[in-house]
């Protein structure tokens, strides 16, 4: 097993209270974990034993109603913590983590970590401001989730926030790239009509497609959308 090295971990900022030997005793706890591509990290209402800090790659959150129908609820990438509300409560999970690319993953004991809340205040106060940095996708759901906008607007908020949020290939094209599926799914459309809107922005040399992979082009023109 392979125990995660937090001292790199940089974004995991709320360790920062804790002491050298608790941050070691935590070490000990830790596995780095490798999750393909499509597989579940965890599903709706499981009891979650483990904080998920994503090293490298990228998930997303989905909840699904009762006809099966799948609802993304956010992406995340590198930096990104998982399971975090269900760290300080006894209630299961409230989504399914999926990963979108294959992800490295630092799984952290959640037994060390409730032994730290307990014995630490600064720790706790610090892992109650981690909540906090859950709001900083309210731009992207403003931009991508506001049913009032266009699905051509919602599309092209989209592939903005993606190049932010995950950054570009050496090639120039996204590093994450979603399904047209998953496309369709965050933006309430089907993948037809989202292929059609792709093909428009090819056209309009926005952004390129090749196989599978896309490249914003032109992004101030992208942004006009918005």
């Amino acid at each position: 097993m392979t125990t995660c090295n937090l001292s790199k971990a940089k974004q995991l900022n709320f360790l920062n209270s804790l002491s050298i030997k608790e941050k070691e005793k935590l070490n000990a706890n830790s596995e780095m974990c490798q999750i393909r591509k499509g597989s579940v990290v965890f599903v709706e209402n499981e009891q979650l034993q483990k904080l998920f800090f994503i090293n490298e790659g990228a998930c997303k959150f989905s909840v699904f109603d009762d006809k099966g129908k799948e609802h993304i609820t956010r992406l995340l990438g590198k930096g990104d913590l998982m399971g975090r509300r269900s760290l300080i409560t006894k209630k299961g999970a409230l989504v399914t983590a999926t990963a979108i690319s294959d992800t490295t993953l630092c799984c952290l004991d959640k037994s060390a970590l409730l032994k730290n809340l307990e014995r630490n205040n600064n720790f706790c106060i610090d892992v109650l401001r981690g909540f906090l940095s859950d709001f900083e996708d309210q731009e992207f759901k403003m931009k991508v989730y506001q049913n009032r906008q266009s699905i051509q607007k919602r599309l092209a908020g989209l592939l903005l926030y993606m190049r932010t949020k995950f950054g570009l290939n050496a090639d120039g094209s996204l590093r994450i790239t979603l399904k047209r599926e998953d496309m369709a799914n965050i933006l309430g459309t089907s993948s037809e009509y989202i292929i059609t809107i792709l093909t428009r922005f090819k056209k309009a040399h926005l952004v390129a497609l090749k196989k599978g992979k896309i490249t914003i082009i032109s992004d101030n023109q992208l942004r006009t959308f918005l």
